[in-house]
């Protein structure tokens, strides 16, 4: 099982991972890239329809592999799940570290058309699956005065999606609570809270990028940098990182100058307001994270 990346990381030998949505893509990354370092992984899935673990066969390639880990299937929506979740952490491995927040639905369409209990239900796994799991954890990583979270963001959610205002509401939740709990970390408690905005070929991407490009975007490529912000070596909070196909950049939210109001009529004034550049969608943005992929799409 490869590590992928730079190896030997402080920080992640001996500690214990919880990721959720970790049966398949980028999920599933993260959690062999993080067993590969030497920790201990609980691997969250809602079970398959028919009822079987969707997460143990992860489970299994990290265990052949030389690895800790451990199956938990549930809803990640679900409080009882969360405490599941923490509990099999600490009953299997004697504690809680690290917290990837990495369960997540998406649907193209319409907003003219999709109904309210339609974005209700996407919602519920999108926003309310990273609250519940997060009011299980936070606690514990408390009460140590240690822990890593970071939670899957979008670009969809700071740029704009097609046929996406409910997904892209949930990702861009994602800044929001991060920046947040960054604040609310007790003085002096080592916790760090950060975002990923992943680009990869993943299940859920599968119907918007060609298969030929499973390598280039594979989710491999962003587990190191998930990876990154799990370990000591991060020392910042409410960062948001967009990565793909090996590249990685820091996202910043700007603000202009300030301006009063009496400088002329409102309409002068709000059409003379100083905008920073920014993306006009998320593709625009993913463009420079998968320049190769959006240039043959291109041609």
């Amino acid at each position: 099982m490869s590590g992928g990346g730079q190896q030997g990381l402080p920080g992640l030998s001996g500690r214990t991972a919880i990721v959720t949505g970790a049966s398949k893509g980028l999920g599933r990354a993260h959690a062999r890239w993080l067993a590969a370092q030497g920790c201990a992984v609980v691997v969250s899935n809602r079970p398959s329809p028919g009822g079987a673990s969707s997460a143990q066969a992860v489970v299994d390639e990290i265990v052949a592999a030389g690895g800790r880990a451990v199956a938990h299937d549930g809803p990640v929506e679900t409080p009882e799940a969360a405490a599941e979740m923490v509990a099999l952490a600490h009953d299997r491995f004697g504690g809680l570290d690290i917290f990837v927040s990495n369960a997540g639905v998406q649907a193209f369409r319409d907003f003219g058309t999709v109904t309210l209990d339609e974005m209700d239900a996407l919602l519920a796994i999108n926003l309310r699956g990273v609250l519940v799991g997060l009011k299980a954890v936070w606690p514990v990583m408390v009460a140590a005065g240690y822990g890593r979270i970071v939670l899957t963001g979008s670009s969809a959610g700071l740029w704009g999606q097609v046929g996406s205002a409910d997904y892209a509401a949930s990702k861009a939740a994602m800044v929001g609570i991060a920046r947040s709990i960054a604040i609310d970390a007790p003085q002096g408690a080592d916790i760090r809270a950060n975002v990923v905005a992943p680009a990869a070929y993943t299940p859920m991407s599968a119907g918007s990028i060609d298969a030929k490009w499973a390598d280039y975007a594979s989710p491999d490529h962003v587990a190191p940098v998930v990876g990154w912000l799990c370990s000591a070596a991060c020392t910042t909070s409410g960062g948001i990182y967009h990565a793909g196909a090996g590249h990685v950049r820091r996202v910043q939210i700007l603000e202009g100058p300030v301006h009063r109001l009496d400088e002329g009529d409102i309409d002068s004034v709000m059409r003379g307001l100083t905008a920073q550049p920014e993306w006009t969608s998320s593709f625009a943005s993913g463009a420079e994270i998968l320049p190769e992929l959006v240039k043959a799409m291109g041609s």
